[in-house]
């Protein structure tokens, strides 16, 4: 499907929009389960993270899934200068606390054994080269080897540490900084161990379609690791649309489309042909659900206004519940269909000129 406009500029019903489901689900990709990675996801109450440098490079760029928690879409290292960030001694011991507390619960299982076997490699490689007393290339990673954190865990002189470690400047405590303070004031050096790094932030409709859709996905939630069923039920808590959301998510995401959140051009998602760093979306989602009201005038034209501005069509989704009760969700989402609407706007004045 090239595009979702018909030439009346209106697509009511499409027969063959019944839920792509059915065969899909019984695929996961890839085929061959020696090649197949298991990515590693942690529930944090609104979405799902995923923390592995490898694992977000690879889901990003293997079909724009998620989005970087310090970036504006594409997840990005952080990148230190070269001069260390000055905090008082309450602020670091404060910081030791957190690292002592939560420490051991950021401490997870191992995300994936592809990745494992990678890491065991390039750690081969580097004691291989040692005992050989020759310099041997690391293939494997991009990054130079960096000292222990053990080195730096006492106080020391500033110019003992390395400008590529994350390394802070202690200063005395001090409620007045008066002459007698910066003559006596003596900074010391430390590790930092509570670090903000960047991390990937699946939705929930993203997160399941990856557990369910593709199989490529395990979620985490209290140190626990969730199965199919128990991520349905805990995405279903406190969110009323889910269900048609994920419906819509799903139902473009097997026609090949990138579908991104659409919150910002007032719609519930964006679909993109080729994905947001190629180039712009070419439809605003918008899913109508039964107990709302869609068909007053002031939604249709701010929906109209919001596409004339953004050069971009209204595409508004009706989940079609089925007849049948007591489905077994999420195995029977087959059953649901969906009905799509494109909304235009044509103006008289440019109809009639062009008749003329």
């Amino acid at each position: 499907m090239n595009s979702l406009q018909t030439d009346n500029h209106c697509q009511i019903y499409d027969p063959n929009g019944q839920f792509p489901l059915e065969i899909e689900s019984s695929l996961r990709l890839p085929l061959d389960s020696s090649m197949r990675i298991i990515f590693t996801g942690h529930y944090n109450g609104f979405g799902v993270e995923v923390r592995g440098i490898e694992e977000m490079s690879m889901l990003y760029h293997m079909g724009c899934f998620g989005k970087g928690t310090k970036s504006r879409s594409k997840p990005k290292p952080i990148k230190n200068d070269s001069s260390p960030s000055i905090i008082r001694k309450r602020q670091y011991l404060k910081r030791i606390y957190w690292y002592k507390k939560f420490d051991s619960i950021n401490k997870y299982p191992e995300t994936d054994s592809y990745f494992k076997h990678v890491e065991d490699l390039r750690k081969k490689i580097k004691n291989d080269s040692k005992n050989l007393k020759k310099n041997v290339i690391d293939l494997v990673s991009s990054e130079d080897e960096v000292c222990e954190d053990n080195q730096y865990d006492t106080l020391g002189p500033p110019c003992a540490f390395s400008n590529k470690q994350d390394i802070v400047v202690i200063v005395p405590n001090s409620d007045s900084e008066d002459d007698d303070y910066f003559a006596n004031m003596k900074p010391k050096c430390c590790i930092n161990k509570i670090k903000l790094e960047e991390k990937l932030v699946l939705t929930k409709q993203e997160a399941f379609f990856l557990v369910y859709g593709l199989g490529c996905l395990q979620v985490f939630h209290e140190n626990k690791l969730l199965t199919v069923k128990e991520c349905w039920k805990l995405f279903l808590e406190g969110d009323n649309y889910f269900i048609s959301k994920y419906i819509v998510y799903h139902y473009y995401r097997s026609k090949g489309y990138i579908v991104k959140p659409g919150i910002k051009f007032g719609g519930d998602f964006l679909i993109y042909k080729e994905g947001p760093g190629i180039n712009h979306s070419d439809y605003i989602v918008v899913i109508k659900h039964n107990h709302v009201d869609y068909n007053s005038w002031l939604t249709i034209l701010g929906h109209v206004r919001m596409s004339a501005t953004t050069v971009k069509e209204i595409l508004i989704i009706e989940v079609i519940e089925p007849k049948t009760e007591n489905l077994n969700l999420p195995k029977e989402l087959n059953a649901y269909t969906v009905k799509e609407l494109i909304l235009s706007r044509n103006l008289p004045v440019t109809i009639n000129d062009d008749r003329d």
